[in-house]
This record gives structure tokens, C-alpha cells and sequence, in this order.
């Protein structure tokens, strides 16, 4: 798994893309707002298993997570929810 600064970035990423709030987030993952902000903020005390809790709940939402690379940070997309209409 990626770092907890990562993981941060993402799932700010991840909130964002799907335009939803921390307490959106906080009810899907069945996690306090609180932590979601805790987990936001890269604090590094936070249960590994609310980490696990949000991260599966944005993958249901159809956020995918994709490994960092030498040039860049993990990136954060979105599985399409209908097909690209041809031109």
C-alpha cells in the first residue's frame, strides 16, 4: 500500500472526482466524518482498517486506484459509467 501522504492525496482525489463531501464519505465507508478528516490531513495514527474501509467503499463507487510510478504519484481515475459514444 502506498504511503499514508499518498493515500491522503488520494483519497482527497477520490472525494473530489466523485464530488462528494467527507460525510459522504464517512457514511459509505461506515467511518466517523472525523476520521475521514484524519485520514485526509496524512494523520499517521489513524486504524489501518478505516483506511481499508474508505478505500474499498470509493472502489464500489468506481474509483480506481492505480500505482505511483518513477515520474509520478499514485493517480486516482474513474471506471466509465457508459460507453464513449462514437462520433
Amino acid at each position: 500500500m502506498e504511503s499514508v501522504d499518498d493515500i491522503a492525496r488520494q483519497f482527497r482525489a477520490a472525494r473530489a472526482l466523485l464530488d462528494i463531501r467527507q460525510d459522504n464519505v464517512a457514511e459509505l465507508a461506515k467511518v466517523s466524518r472525523q476520521m475521514v478528516a484524519r485520514i485526509e490531513s496524512a494523520d499517521k495514527s489513524v486504524p489501518h482498517d478505516a483506511i481499508e474501509k474508505i478505500w474499498k467503499a470509493f472502489e464500489q463507487k468506481g474509483v480506481i486506484f492505480l500505482e505511483a510510478t518513477d515520474t509520478y504519484g499514485p493517480p486516482v481515475t474513474l471506471k466509465r459509467t457508459k460507453p464513449k459514444s462514437s462520433p
